[in-house]
């Protein structure tokens, strides 16, 4: 996978501490994208800092062959807005991946009680 990082207002160990801190959290990503291969996937890595707020708003851009996912959050610490993000990207690629399987499990409506009694009377007649 491609990985490119972009950063805003950002001091250098800052920046330093952002690209280590993504390197660490990689293999998860990776983990779910096996079924594509190494160029067909693209994550792009952005963060900025905003002074006035003491906060860092971390972006995960994925380009898939089929779909775009971002995921974007902010904290007021590196590490935690880099594990929301990542969280959400994960959650957004598991989503995808159970619609490329077609399973509809993630999105299925619960049978009610009466729905399902009418349903074994019309199984048994």
């Amino acid at each position: 996978m491609e990985v490119t990082h972009f950063f805003k207002n950002l001091s250098s160990t800052e920046e330093k501490a952002f690209v280590d801190y993504v390197k660490e959290k990689m293999p998860s990503i990776e983990n779910l994208l096996t079924k594509f291969a190494d160029d067909a996937k693209i994550l792009k890595v952005s963060i900025e800092k905003y002074e006035k707020h003491d906060a860092f708003e971390v972006e995960f851009s994925l380009v898939l062959p089929q779909k775009n996912i971002i995921a974007k959050e902010a904290s007021h610490q590196i590490t935690k807005a880099v594990d929301l993000s990542k969280d959400r990207l994960l959650a957004q690629i598991r989503k995808h991946m159970d619609h490329l399987r077609h399973d509809r499990s993630h999105g299925s409506i619960r049978t009610t009680e009466k729905a399902k009694t009418e349903i074994e009377q019309f199984i048994e007649s």
